[in-house]
């Protein structure tokens, strides 16, 4: 049985991972987000349990668990707007969510991946982790820091643990909502990209993909 947590399993890319991953057999897997449930006391596989990481990063209620094979970072939101009309609030809660509160979490769940034997950490990253886009600095600068945290994690870490980044392109979420020109039918179904990032779960531990980039068949958009 392998232990999986997902944080950022509220919507989007998480949720469909969380659903995805709760049908497997051999995984126990939980999701942590802002609009989860209530913990009760007990763990229960496929549930998205309440947690705001930018507040709690304290994993308190795994100790039931006592080790982590996997940790997909799926959390994060979107800021697009031009460069000078972004306050300095906004600025601050974006790089927040996107990428402060993932490296505090992660410090907390040390513990529970060192009790795995063969564990490894999933950062989603971004196209905009690889490049530029317009209206898109604090989320360019949010995702080319979750990309660098991984990769000098990668060198910490390894070979006790592994570390992959990936880089998608457009997969439609609530993301996208309200940006003109893009149509989601040009774009990647959450419930296929969750299927890909299910895979990393079967590789032979000798494997490790460091960064793969993931994008529609039009390119990125």
């Amino acid at each position: 049985m392998k232990n999986v947590l997902i944080l950022g399993a509220g919507s989007g890319i998480g949720k469909a991972l969380l659903d995805s991953l709760s049908k497997k057999k051999d995984t126990f897997v939980l999701g942590v987000s802002r609009s989860g449930e209530e913990y009760a006391g007990e763990l229960q596989s496929g549930k998205n349990y309440r947690k705001d990481i930018t507040l709690d990063y304290t994993f308190d209620f795994l100790k039931s668990l006592k080790s982590l094979d996997a940790v997909y970072i799926t959390l994060g939101n979107g800021l697009f707007k031009p460069f000078e009309k972004i306050t300095k609030e906004e600025w601050e809660a974006h790089l927040l969510l996107n990428l402060t509160a993932p490296f505090l979490a992660l410090q907390n769940l040390i513990p529970y991946l060192k009790q795995s034997p063969s564990p490894f950490v999933c950062f989603l990253s971004s196209t905009a982790g690889k490049q530029g886009f317009p209206e898109s600095s604090a989320y360019c600068a949010s995702k080319h820091g979750i990309a660098g945290l991984a990769k000098a994690l990668r060198e910490e870490w390894k070979p006790k643990v592994r570390v992959f980044t990936v880089y998608p392109g457009a997969i439609s979420t609530p993301i996208w909502e309200g940006r003109d020109g893009f149509s989601p039918e040009d774009m990647i179904r959450p419930e296929d990209f969750a299927k890909y990032l299910e895979g990393f779960l079967d590789l032979d531990p000798r494997i490790n993909i460091e960064e793969s980039i993931v994008l529609p068949p039009k390119g990125i958009l």
